[in-house]
């Protein structure tokens, strides 16, 4: 049990970021307050101040593990409100040119909208820890800066003192620039650019339709670079997002939303969108740029404040990393007031050094799957075109190899680093894997059943021993 130290705490934002900002903050403050400028709807519904909400989300296992172990009741109230438990094997992954061998994993997941999500953890979160308060349709105007250190922020004319204040504003960093106004440094910024645009239509799942399915089809960058999921929701509903780069965006249009879907490599998402009815018009969203700001470089920041979610780093949607990375974001947090204690200077630097690596690798992976698109420009990480050669082989492996499929998905769910994909023993089982390949579609006849394994090579199932 970790002992409070007094004190209060502000979080500015009840985002997803802000609600695991909040919970970890109540191991050490006496109080803390969230504050949103939105209105916080009691049912789970978009607002205003989250337009991705409509769009397609997944949370990744490493995610799901911390806010299970925060919030123990969550995953009953998320099955309760309709969300739909699934496993790895329940996942239709085309990619490379074939369906990739989709073992289960063991850890499961859960599949729901993100407002469903959201509503949960604040109902959750208030609930289970009576020393957090969530405060709606409240627009903190300003930190209030003395002596070197934020003490607190004003709201429409109000003060609201405080130890420490967490901004989770999302990539509005307006904080960041008035700190400058103060004297204080100004992060710099790596920029993707890759004109990201996503559309997304509810359809009705019928009940002959696997409700446990989900689906990605990733087309080939070099030939456009289009990327299709489905994923089941509660209310009996599908989300269907299908997203792609540099202009070639989704059409509002229903015939021409379903052409773009079949014009994907794999028809799993077009076939939804023919058999199901439309409960939603095409909804769209435009992300010019992935933005990594990199406070860890800062020379003087404020004691008394940090930065933490999308404004440090803002992924590419589509490889659905936000969420977890934002929950590590506020784990390590909570382990930097552990070591400094919630009132020391030494604290903002060391929770910024501490985030850097937590953000480091789906940036890594972000960034290298963005630039696998020719058209691609901007801050490119170190060994990315050699990077994207060797996972161009993983992709072919996972084909035919249930370890390296393994492998890859503990990694993507942030539960592995990208070096574990490049053992010796990991990089000759890819190769061999990769070898066996035939790239050649093999989607499934009956309704959305799992594909069936090829004739020909003799896909590798290696066990259940990821490690072989």
């Amino acid at each position: 049990m970790i002992e409070r130290r007094g004190g209060r705490a502000v979080v500015i934002g009840a985002s997803i970021a802000g609600l695991a900002t909040g919970r970890v903050l109540s191991d050490h403050f006496d109080q803390v307050t969230i504050i949103e400028r939105d209105r916080l709807p009691e049912e789970p519904v978009v607002r205003r101040g989250v337009p991705q909400g409509r769009h397609a989300h997944v949370l990744m296992a490493a995610g799901m593990r911390l806010f299970s172990h925060w919030l123990p009741g969550l995953v009953d109230d998320l099955v309760s409100g309709g969300a739909v438990p699934v496993r790895s094997g329940d996942l239709l992954w085309h990619q490379g040119g074939d369906y990739w061998r989709m073992p289960d994993a063991g850890h499961p997941g859960i599949s729901m909208s993100r407002p469903l999500l959201e509503g949960s953890i604040r109902r959750q979160l208030v609930r289970d820890r009576p020393n957090v308060s969530v405060t709606d349709q409240t627009a903190v105007d300003r930190l209030i800066v003395a002596d070197g250190r934020v003490i607190g922020v004003r709201c429409e004319g109000t003060e609201h003192r405080a130890d420490l204040v967490v901004a989770c504003t999302g990539r509005n960093t307006r904080f960041l620039d008035h700190l400058s106004q103060d004297g204080f440094s100004v992060p710099e910024v790596s920029a993707i650019h890759l004109d990201m645009a996503y559309g997304t239509r509810l359809m009705r799942r019928d009940p002959d339709q696997h409700d446990s399915v989900l689906a990605l089809v990733v087309a080939d960058p070099a030939g456009g670079h289009r990327i299709g999921t489905l994923v089941p929701v509660e209310g009996d509903r599908w989300i269907v997002t299908l997203g792609a780069f540099h202009g070639d965006a989704p059409p509002t249009d229903q015939a021409e939303f379903e052409q773009f879907a079949r014009a994907l490599p794999a028809p799993v998402l077009a076939d939804i969108l023919t058999r199901s009815k439309a409960l939603t018009p095409v909804l769209t969203l435009r992300m010019p740029t992935s933005q990594r700001r990199h406070v860890e470089r800062m020379r003087r920041s404020p004691a008394g404040f940090v930065v933490l979610g999308d404004a440090i780093c803002s992924f590419n949607p589509v490889y659905g990393q936000g969420m977890s990375s934002s929950a590590l974001q506020a784990s390590a947090l909570g382990r930097a007031i552990e070591r400094h204690g919630p009132t020391s200077p030494a604290l903002p630097k060391d929770f910024y050094r501490r985030a850097a690596k937590v953000v480091d690798v789906p940036w890594r992976i972000a960034a290298a799957a963005d630039f696998a698109d020719p058209r691609t420009s901007g801050v490119r990480p170190r060994g990315t075109d050699l990077v994207n050669r060797y996972i161009a082989t993983v992709i072919r492996a996972c084909h035919t190899s249930v370890p390296v499929t393994l492998r890859v998905l503990r990694v993507q769910n942030l539960l592995a680093r990208p070096e574990s994909l490049m053992t010796p023993v990991m990089a000759v089982r890819v190769l061999l894997a990769a070898r066996r390949s035939s790239a050649a579609d093999r989607y499934p006849r009956r309704w959305l059943a799992r594909p069936r394994a090829a004739s020909g090579p003799t896909p590798d199932t290696g066990g259940e021993d990821e490690n072989r």
